[in-house]
């Protein structure tokens, strides 16, 4: 009986090492639907931006890009099909407050979809990302993004390409919703009533 609860004790202790030091990268929580959603990127202190490779499940030939306040840096790295879990590549330095877009040129295509949705020749989002608290393959803490690699959104579980970035803050720009859109058109309206009576003459 003791020799059996040591084994249960190692095997638990064993599994909670292996659970702690594979802490998950994030995944996108609606698999199957369009992430609506747009990010804004930005560098957080003077240095450089390390990317690292997280996985992924595209059958295309990637290479991850970056542009710098709108300008390609010239360097790419980190091939989906030959880079290794937790491999790194460093795209230099960046001053803080820089704008970073993230970019993928699909080899098979030519085609280039960017972190940012404007930029993205279907006009579509492209990824998902989110906080990631590092633990996977020697990972550090960063901002995690997940890429789709196809045209109209593909099967838009944004997994296509993982990668984790550090020195880089921001996010998901937050877009009103159409009732919000609504009361803020609302508003300015009776703003410009008001201002325009306050101009108008008094009548004789």
């Amino acid at each position: 009986e003791h020799i059996m609860r040591t084994l249960i004790l190692a095997t638990a202790v064993a599994l909670g090492a292996t659970t702690a030091a594979q802490a998950a990268l994030p995944d996108y929580p609606s698999p199957g639907s369009f992430n609506l959603a747009d990010y804004s990127f930005t560098a957080v202190a003077d240095g450089d931006v390390i990317a690292y490779f997280g996985g992924h499940t595209a059958g295309y030939t990637n290479w991850l890009r970056l542009e710098v306040n709108g300008v390609d840096t010239g360097l790419e790295g980190l091939n989906n099909q030959t880079s290794v879990l937790g491999q790194s590549f460093n795209f230099g330095a960046v001053n803080a407050g820089d704008t970073l877009v993230f970019k993928i040129r699909v080899a098979n295509t030519g085609e280039y979809f960017y972190s940012k949705q404007s930029l993205n020749p279907d006009g579509l989002t492209h990824i998902y990302s989110a906080n990631y608290a590092g633990g996977d393959w020697g990972i550090p803490a960063g901002v995690y993004v997940g890429f789709e690699d196809l045209y109209g959104g593909g099967d838009r579980d944004y997994d296509d390409l993982r990668f984790v970035f550090t020195n880089v803050g921001g996010g998901e720009v937050a877009v009103p919703e159409p009732a919000t859109w609504a009361m803020l058109i609302t508003g300015f309206g009776l703003i410009g009533m008001v201002a325009r009576r306050r101009r108008m003459p008094a009548s004789a």
